[in-house]
């Protein structure tokens, strides 16, 4: 068991994680044979000991860009976990950075152009991120073309 402070975490356990892409991700297992496969947008339940492993190899899928869970395209639903990877950290109040379609709409209804393109160049990263910005805006029956052309021209993808 590790031991996170004051909490335990049995490895033994099954944690939920949840595919974040509008599309099916799939990688090879450390622990068993086999691969895990995930649906787009779903979620399934892993051992915590293949997902420690997950992580000990470096799948981007879980470490994201910066090896801290930062623009994953899956998410440990287990906050206890994510803290022991260091993914959060409750001392700094600091949380993994994940765009899902709630961050998406709050940059999409940003009021100033200028603010707007900053939150869209600083958080939107990657190809899953992109999608999920055109598609939460297709969504919300979007209506700005200034923010339209730049996201357009940003994601290289037609609103």
């Amino acid at each position: 068991m590790a031991n996170d402070g004051d909490k335990a975490i049995n490895m033994n356990d099954q944690s939920k994680v949840k595919n974040l892409c509008d599309w099916p991700i799939s990688w090879q297992r450390y622990t068993k044979p086999g691969d895990e496969y995930l649906k787009p947008n779903s979620s399934v339940y892993i051992s915590n000991t293949e997902i420690d492993s997950q992580i000990n190899n470096g799948n981007r899928f879980f470490t994201g860009t910066d090896g801290l869970g930062s623009h994953a395209e899956v998410y440990i639903e287990n906050a206890d976990l994510r803290e022991l990877f260091n993914f959060d950290h409750k001392e700094d109040k600091r949380e993994q950075l994940i765009i899902n379609e709630e961050k998406c709409k709050s940059i999409l209804e940003l009021k100033t152009l200028s603010a707007f393109k900053k939150n869209v160049d600083e958080n939107i990263v990657t190809n899953q991120e992109r999608r999920k910005l055109i598609e939460t805006a297709r969504k919300m029956k979007f209506n700005d073309h200034e923010k339209i052309s730049f996201i357009e021209q940003f994601c290289g993808m037609e609103f």
